[in-house]
């Protein structure tokens, strides 16, 4: 295995709707901060399961909060937005990214944590590079088998950043 490694932000779960706002402002800081020149770089990855929301909001409610939240990715420009589940709020965080204009393969949607595992490995344009930054976010899915497939079949290494600092652990 390579000693290259991509950074990946995984807080504790469950991570709320408004702990993935933050969270995605923390990936395209976090990115930005490792630009050496502007437009060049490692790429920003939002791979996001469904997230909790305030006890008491109605579906309706939750779903649009989901929308937000993918609307949120492609204004913050985040490279890659992965959304894995087959809930009506996973499907409409992955149509907020679209309906925003994140066109082309910049979104997808897969129903398992399994599909998303194997994606790399069948589609280029969604192996994460080394020096890449990969936000997980979900309420109760473990995305840790995600990232660790990716990197099998990406040959680069993780390192975890704790959210809430600057220190990484590998």
């Amino acid at each position: 295995m390579s000693d290259a490694f991509v950074t990946v932000i995984r807080p504790d779960a469950p991570v709320s709707v408004d702990d993935a706002r933050i969270l995605l402002r923390r990936l395209v800081e976090r990115a930005a901060a490792e630009r050496a020149v502007p437009g060049e770089g490692p790429r920003t990855w939002a791979v996001i399961a469904e997230v909790a929301t305030p006890e008491g909001i109605e579906e309706n409610q939750r779903v649009v909060e989901h929308d937000l939240l993918g609307r949120q990715a492609v204004r913050l420009a985040v490279d890659k937005t992965l959304c894995i589940g087959d809930s009506r709020c996973v499907h409409a965080l992955h149509q907020g990214a679209v309906m925003e204009g994140s066109w082309g393969d910049e979104a997808r949607i897969v129903d398992s944590v399994e599909a998303a595992a194997a994606l790399p490995a069948a589609e280029p344009d969604w192996r994460p590079a080394a020096g890449d930054v990969i936000l997980l976010a979900a309420a109760t899915a473990d995305l840790r088998s995600v990232i660790e497939a990716w990197g099998e079949t990406c040959g680069w290494r993780i390192r975890f950043e704790d959210p809430e600092s600057e220190d990484a652990d590998a």
